[in-house]
Parts: structure tokens; sequence; C-alpha cells
């Protein structure tokens, strides 16, 4: 029986994990972590968006940087082959939104709990509380070469690695007292013989298998365990890194108005400018947050506006409030409001702003105004009035507050308020990583390294990322269902 070890235990090991125990594998999955599926658990707000259906051709846009290494895996196991795996394991699923598919039960650690209960059917070994600190290497055997690596069969607890007790085949040895044991010579291709690694009380060892597959993530939300741990890992047997960046990310404003925050909006539109072209637009649900500007449409632009920002290029933001309505049509409904509620021309001071409407309201044709509201628009008090029929209340000060400083009609900027960006939240709080394991260096029928005979990749820790909307879980579901299936000792068809 084919031995297998999985490194990581979030949705791309589990599904990696259990699928090798489908095809006939002895599988350990091995997870730093006290629980498996911690940074799963926490997904769309704890909700967990599982999968997003849209078929290959609408999928693939929002699959980074190049798609097509992503192209095997989905027509692997599509969209819909994921929710009927959730089906079939006892995870009721629910479509929203057209395409985006939810557990029916809405609670994330639903997701992990099916995951776990289907593990346990096929008799994976999950080893929780476990890092593995590095890979030994050896020469690859090859033709006429005897093999020097047993394939070892070690059971395993399904508690800590710290329980473990070695068997037959598993080597149990202090890192001080052990020899090397790589023994690739140059030029002759890696084989990994062994990974050595530390249990929560600091115990080591070295655990044998025929293959190994890595799916140890990113760098985002590191208190989920996601630290990073399997670049450093694949690095150190040769391959490279593709520069990492966190996307799906907030992108903080210049002088970033502090009112704004917990703001809330639907259906507005978003445009990304990059050295003042318009790249991208989004319609949907944003949101301020302490960090800048977040939501639905925030992530979807923050991917390039952090690589632009990397770049020293400028960035900027404009947010349309109103992107049903075209600025004449806007313009009409602005007037006829005016002409139905004039009010007449009194001073009116607004909350918070430090002034009195009358000195903070722009005139509305193309310059500030002074001591007025601009032609036009009505008293200061007409102004506020007519301002809640298109905002929230707590938008409307940091509203005028930019009419002010813009110039601008207020239609004008209800249809451009614009928000250079200064930078980008960091990996405490991002949701993606951008960048990875270069997938030049990964048969992507297989998700087999190239230049390590018995390795294959799944999730995150790859250069594959994508959109908010369940694109990336499909990304890991998929690439772990594939390397899963691929854990044969025969050396790769390259």
């Amino acid at each position: 029986m084919k031995e297998v070890i999985v490194i990581g235990a979030g949705p791309a090991g589990m599904l990696a994990a259990g699928t090798a125990a489908e095809k006939g594998a002895n599988v350990v999955l091995l997870e730093k972590m006290e629980k498996p599926g911690r940074k799963l658990a926490i997904t769309g707000k704890g909700r967990c968006n599982i999968t997003n259906l849209k078929n290959w051709e609408d999928f693939s846009p929002h699959v980074h940087p190049v798609n097509r290494y992503f192209k095997p895996a989905f027509y692997n196991f599509t969209s819909e082959d994921t929710v009927t795996f959730f089906n079939n394991i006892g995870l009721p699923t629910v479509l929203e939104r057209g395409t985006r598919v939810y557990p029916a039960s809405q609670r994330a650690f639903d997701v992990i709990d099916a995951l776990k209960s289907w593990l346990e059917r096929l008799g994976v070994r999950m080893i929780c509380g476990c890092q593995v600190l590095e890979f030994l290497t050896e020469a690859a055997p090859t033709s006429g070469d005897q093999e020097t690596t047993s394939c070892a069969n070690f059971p395993v607890s399904n508690a800590t690695a710290s329980s473990a007790a070695p068997t037959s085949g598993a080597l149990e040895i202090k890192a001080s007292a052990s020899a090397p044991i790589n023994t690739k010579k140059a030029g002759t291709p890696t084989r990994i013989k062994a990974v050595r690694v530390r249990n929560s009380r600091g115990e080591e060892r070295l655990l044998t298998a025929d293959h190994f597959i890595l799916a140890t993530g990113g760098k985002t939300y590191p208190g989920t365990g996601s630290t990073g741990d399997g670049y450093a890992l694949a690095s150190a047997l040769g391959h490279t890194i593709e520069p990492l960046f966190p996307t799906l990310t907030a992108l903080m404003p210049v002088d970033y108005d502090r009112r704004l925050e917990g703001v809330e909006l639907r259906n507005v539109r978003l445009d990304l400018y990059i050295e003042e072209v318009l790249r991208r637009s989004e319609e949907g649900e944003l949101l301020f947050s302490n960090l800048g500007i977040e939501g639905p449409i925030g992530f979807r632009v923050s991917r390039q506006a952090v690589v632009a920002l990397n770049k020293g290029q400028r960035v900027s933001l404009h947010l349309n409030l109103k992107p049903a309505l075209t600025r004449e049509q806007l313009m009409a409904r602005w007037k006829r409001e005016r002409e139905n509620s004039l009010v007449g021309s009194g001073s009116v001071s607004v909350p918070g702003s430090g002034m009195s409407a009358r000195n903070s309201v722009g005139a509305g044709n193309g310059s500030p105004g002074k001591n007025s509201v601009g032609p036009g628009n009505g008293s200061e008090a007409d102004l506020l009035k007519r301002l809640r029929a298109y905002m929230p209340e707590t938008l409307i000060t940091p509203f005028i507050k930019y009419q002010t400083v813009s110039g601008l009609h207020p239609v004008d900027a209800m249809t451009k308020w614009v928000f250079p960006i200064a930078s980008y939240g960091d990996w405490a709080r991002a949701v993606v990583t951008a960048g990875g394991i270069s997938m030049k260096e990964v048969d992507i029928r297989t998700m087999r390294s190239k230049l390590v005979e018995n390795l294959s990749f799944a999730g995150e820790v790859l250069d594959l990322d994508a959109d908010s909307g369940g694109y990336n879980l499909q990304i890991a579901f998929a690439t772990g269902r594939l390397a899963g299936g691929g854990t044969s000792c025969a050396k790769n068809q390259q």
C-alpha cells in the first residue's frame, strides 16, 4: 500500500488526503495547529462561500495571475463536482446570488466537520500540533538502480504527534543525533526520503513515505497558522517562489476620513484608476473599515491596486453612489427635488464638520462656493435634506467635506468621489496570498513537482489566487483533489 504524507489540514490538504485515501493509499495528514481548517472557519465571515458555479469561460477571468494553469484542475473537479462532493459527504448546500454556494446551515464549521468525518471514514490519520521543519532528500534512483527508500507503513495516533508511537519503518530520532541524509548529487533528480517534524512538546522525529503533498496555505491571517511555512520548504528543494503580496485586502486612502468607518454601501460602483487610467470597474457592496476601503468590490480591485502601489504608481478609487442612473438622469432628479422642496437659504450647522454648511458646501459650478451652497442648490438645510435621500446619514458629513474640497456639484461628487490610495492592508487582515510556488515548475495535469519526483502541491501555496466570491476555495478544492489523485510512486511523465 502506498504511503502518503499530506502537510497542511486546510481545504486543499483535506481534499488531497481524502482523495489519496480513496485511491487506496495509507494517508497521514499533518497539521501544526491544534485543530484543522482554522482559516476555513473564518471564510465568508464565518459562512464559507464554498464555490462559484460559473462555467470555465466565466470563472477563468477571476483567476490570477495566469488562469490556464488552473484549467486542468478545474475540469478534473468542477464547481458542480464540488457541490456534489459536499452533498454526498453529508453537507447540504444552498445557492445564493445566482452562482455562489454556501452550506445550508450558513456555518463554516459545518464544512470542516463534514470534511473531518469524511477523512475519518476513509481511515486518514490526522496529527495536529505537528509542524514540519524540513524535507530530507536523496538522489532519485535511475533506471537500473536499486530502490533505497522503503515506503513505510506507520500507523499513528489521531491526536497529536507527541502521542504517535513509532512503528516499523517510521524513524524517530533527535535532531542533534541525526546525520544528514540529503544524498542528492549535482544534476540528479531529487526524491524526498523523509520529513522532520516537531510536536507541541518540542519532540522531533522523522517520518518516511512514498509521496508527499505540500498544502500549507499562504501568509494571510497568520493567527490561523498560515505563516508561509510551505514557501521555505519548497524553496529548500529548489522551487522558485514568485513574489508574495497580500490580496483581497483593504486599500487605505490618503488622509482617510475616520468618520467613514463602519459605513456599508450597497449597489455602488468602484472604479480603479492607475496613473489616471481606468483599469477595472466593479459594482456591488462596499465597506469603509478601520483599515480603509474593503467589502466585496473593494477586494476585487485590490490585487491590481497592490501591484501598482508596489511599483510606485499612482492609484485612486472613484466611488459612484448611484451607478444605475446617468449624470443627466441624476441631475434632472436633483433639480426636480429642489423645485419641490425649496425652503430658503438660511444657515445650518453640519454635525462634526466644525463649520456651517453655508461655508462648507461647494458652489456647484466647478469652484468652491463662498458663503453660499451654490447656484441652483438651494439652502444648506435643503441640501442636507436632499442628501439624506441619496446616502446614509453617516456618509453626509464626509461627503460634504469632499464636495467642498473638490468644488464639484453634489451630483458630480456623488458620481465621482475620488479616493487617492496611500497603502494597503498587511498579512494580518488580507484574505488571500498572491504569488507562491511557480506554476512553471508544477505539472498542472497532476499537481506534481517537476523538480522533486515524489512531491505534489495544492492550494494557496501555489502561485494561483482569485477574486472573492468562492473562487479561491474552488482552487483549493480542485488542486487538492488533483494532487491527491496523482500520488503514484512512478516518476512524472514530463
